[in-house]
């Protein structure tokens, strides 16, 4: 539509750049985009557009889109928000409000444009939008053009007159815009003539621009273009405006409603290079218009619409050409989802394993899905013949979690290609089909107490070596779960037949596909030495697996073995450590290629805050549980219930946590997730005053951990288990060994103790004031202790019994988070408990 001065609409505009949020919802045809565009041609701020399609719903697209955006004004920050990738985490989203305060904050204005919201229905990336507004900025205003109320939660912004809206009815044109705007079109309508139109149309823009094209050729034929706007706006676009443009300009209309990326420069090239084609494509700017923000083609949605059902005018091959045209167009300037969806339709297979196989190996959930629909749909005979496609396949899915059909799929393959005769791409083939069976085997363990997956890879090792076309780097590499070990059976010799399946696997692993894995034996060594309570040799091998892992760029390895030191540190009451581990987890966030750092990290540092009480530092998509595996892929979920479950018991959700727990989370399936959680439940049911129920799952828990001596989960539960213990030997035991239960309450004092000295470190390292509150007795002895009195000299200095003077001396150590004498009375002095 030829643009019109609507000084009604340019001044509702310049109010709402004063608000940090411009919502425009209205149905097609009402010039929103139109309106907006037009009006920040004259405005002084500088524009980024987005604008939005259906295949913006695929969470890596829409970040590619995103960025590619904003690279038109910014490179350098759109290269920055490429490398920190989609903010699914808080950390993530925190890193990214950082970069725009860093890098697009001068003081010009800034207007960020939203077209087409209406097509968003991706969960996380309608987060990502509400987080991202919520985060306002005083010189930053986002426009959302759409056809529906945005679903994004926008009360509060609402409530704090933050949010300018923009509906139907004012972006109507008035009766005298409507005859202005004929004016424009250089035709004279009487007065009547105007009303009519205006109360045909009411005001609708898409119809008033309809008939003034049909009034242009016709001008007497007034009244009969009205009942055609009437009748059906689809014929008339067909009689005013496709059938007056040339044959050639038809033809390379319906061609460009099959994409989405309409760049100038793709525009072009579908042209072949033909610039009087594009010349006459711009002619026709009431529905077609060069975005000068975005360097793109728009097409007005109902036109677009109306051309999507003349698709059917092309040949195949025609089709063909534009598709691959416009993927290759799409990998060079690195819309990689949008080229694998175009290679797709234009059957180019081998392109798309191409790009996949440059994808992070850790595929996220709906990226997965969304390859393996393609490799689904795809020709068998076509995609055998590709060796990386084979080994794609069971990657995606054991990204997906469906273990049993990649273990199905990887024993047909290779039955078949075992039985075909020797070749490079048959070697590549089975190399990687018993790679993908071993890992498959290995991920099965809970459920089959087998402990033979190293075998498989023995087979792809050989295949390996007979072929003469290796490829570097990682083929496939499973992601890690809180819990390394795997096996999910009490049994004795389980867990030395599994270490040692694990030793002969992983070098096996790592020479097959180049270092994968590597460190994982030392890793699971560490773990099962932790779960002993050996701290002092889990160490040694935790420090062996992190120095492996580092060397052969296994960041999941490096990250676990992280989570085991700083959960060690945490039992030593080593506040210093666990900094330097916490500075050592936060490094990982710089690394790339480490696909999965931000989620991770957000699931490592919530363990500690849940630890340390301190629940404002968790990462609230941890707390909300509003994730999937659409954004953590399914061997990420059980590490964030396993920190959920700590997080639940430290918040006192006894009813909630027990809750989930029924739901049996995925790391139940190993013993030492049963033996976490049997022993949450147990202190649950106790803190419900449900002694009987409590007891029971104490027994459990005991029984679970006997057979390999496993007793550093009960020894974290620290005071809580205190009172397990004494409740047990009050039963003389209930079935427990007494001596066994005299050692955990013992070791057990000295976590809780060495719990609060952390708590205390770190409110002191944050500047976190906490009154402490100490009865008259208390400071009393906190002065007779400060004097060099003994136990025996206060008690009889203060007229009590020596186990009075003691249950107060606990009292003291708890709340003032100390560890021994000597931090009670530093840490008194620091607060001025003393007189000194």
């Amino acid at each position: 539509m030829d643009f019109l001065d609507r000084p009604r609409i340019n001044a509702l505009f310049s109010d709402a750049m004063q608000k940090p949020l411009v919502i425009i919802s209205a149905g097609a045809g009402y010039g929103k985009t139109v309106a907006v565009y037009s009006f920040l041609q004259g405005y002084d701020a500088t524009t980024i557009w987005l604008q939005l399609s259906e295949r913006d719903n695929l969470v890596t697209r829409f970040w590619e889109n995103f960025t590619h955006t904003i690279s038109m004004r910014n490179e350098r920050f759109a290269e920055r928000l490429l490398m920190l990738g989609f903010p699914e985490t808080e950390d993530q989203f925190e890193k990214y409000v950082s970069l725009i305060e860093n890098e697009i904050l001068p003081p010009k204005k800034r207007v960020m444009v939203f077209d087409d919201f209406h097509l968003i229905q991706e969960k996380s990336v309608l987060q990502f939008m509400e987080n991202a507004l919520k985060s306002s900025f005083p010189n930053i205003t986002a426009i959302l053009i759409s056809r529906t109320d945005p679903d994004i939660n926008t009360v509060r912004m609402l409530s704090q007159g933050m949010v300018f809206t923009v509906n139907e009815d004012d972006l109507r044109l008035t009766e005298g815009e409507t005859a202005q705007y004929f004016q424009l079109l250089g035709i004279s309508l009487p007065p009547q003539s105007i009303a009519d139109i205006y109360g045909d149309t009411r005001g609708w823009m898409f119809a008033v621009n309809l008939i003034g094209l049909s009034l242009k050729k016709s001008p007497s034929q007034e009244k009969n273009a009205r009942i055609a706007m009437k009748m059906n706006v689809f014929k008339m676009i067909e009689t005013e405006v496709f059938l007056v443009i040339s044959d050639r300009l038809r033809r390379f209309l319906v061609r460009l409603s099959l994409i989405d990326h309409l760049s100038a420069e793709l525009v072009l090239i579908l042209a072949d290079g033909d610039k009087s084609l594009v010349d006459e494509l711009e002619k026709i700017n009431s529905f077609v218009r060069l975005d000068t923000y975005l360097h793109a083609y728009l097409i007005h949605n109902l036109f677009l619409d109306y051309l999507r059902q003349k698709q059917d005018v092309l040949t195949e091959e025609e089709k063909r050409d534009v598709y691959l045209k416009a993927a290759g167009w799409c990998d060079v300037n690195d819309y990689k989802m949008d080229a694998i969806s175009y290679y797709d339709k234009a059957g180019e297979y081998e392109a798309i394993v191409g790009i996949v196989h440059d994808f992070p190996i850790q595929f996220p959930f709906d990226q997965a899905k969304f390859i393996l629909d393609i490799y689904n749909r795809a020709p068998a005979h076509l995609m055998e013949g590709f060796a990386r496609y084979h080994r794609q396949y069971s990657t995606l899915l054991l990204s997906l979690g469906l273990y049993e059909e990649a273990l199905e799929d990887v024993k047909g393959r290779i039955e078949k290609y075992s039985s075909l005769p020797s070749s490079d791409l048959n070697n590549r083939i089975l190399c990687g089909a018993y790679a993908s069976l071993g890992i498959a085997d290995y991920l099965m363990v809970p459920y089959t107490d087998r402990y033979d997956f190293y075998l498989p890879l023995e087979k792809a090792d050989h295949y390996f070596r007979m072929s003469t076309d290796t490829e570097s780097g990682p083929v496939i590499k499973v992601t890690l779960s809180a819990l390394v070990s795997k096996v999910g059976t009490a049994r004795s010799g389980a867990m030395e037949e599994y270490l040692d399946a694990v030793t002969r696997l992983v070098p096996l692993m790592a020479n097959v596909l180049n270092g994968c894995m590597y460190g994982l034996d030392d890793l699971a060594r560490g773990e099962l030495l932790f779960y002993k309570s050996d701290l002092k040799n889990s160490v040694k091998f935790l420090k062996q697996s992190s120095h492996k892992a580092e060397e052969r760029n296994q960041h999941e390895v490096k990250n676990r073995a992280l989570f085991y030191l700083l959960r060690i540190a945490a039992a030593n009451g080593d506040y210093e450590e666990i900094q330097a581990i916490l500075k050592n987890l936060e490094a990982q966030l710089e690394i790339k290629e480490y696909y999965a750092r931000f989620k991770t990290f957000d699931i490592v540092t919530s363990w500690f805050y849940a630890l340390i009480n301190q629940p404002g530092q968790i990462a609230h998509w941890i707390l909300s549980g509003n994730f999937g595996k659409g954004s953590l892929g399914a061997f990420k979920a059980d590490f964030v219930d396993f920190v959920r479950a700590k997080f639940y018991y430290s918040a006192k959700r006894y009813h909630e946590l027990l809750s989930f727990i029924e739901s049996k989370p995925a790391f139940t399936d190993v013993l030492f997730g049963k033996l976490e959680t049997k022993l949450l439940a147990a202190a649950c049911q106790y803190q419900l005053k449900n002694r009987d129920a409590s007891m029971a799952a104490f027994q459990e828990a005991y029984e679970l951990s006997s057979t390999n001596n496993l007793t550093m989960p009960f020894i974290e539960l620290g005071k809580d288990m205190r009172t397990l213990t004494r409740a047990a030997m009050r039963d003389g035991g209930g079935g427990i060994p007494v001596q066994w239960l005299e050692m955990i309450h013992r070791k057990s004092a000295t976590y809780s103790k060495r719990r609060l000295l952390i708590l205390s470190e770190y409110k002191k390292a944050h500047n976190i004031k906490d009154d402490v509150w100490l009865s008259t007795r208390e400071m009393e002895i906190l002065q007779d202790l400060y004097e060099g009195l003994s136990r025996s000299e206060i008690a009889a200095n203060r007229d009590l019994s020596i186990s009075t003077v003691k249950m107060m001396l606990n009292t003291l150590y708890a709340k003032l988070g100390a560890n021994s004498l000597a931090d009670v009375i530093r840490i008194a002095i620091s607060r001025n408990l003393i007189k000194t």
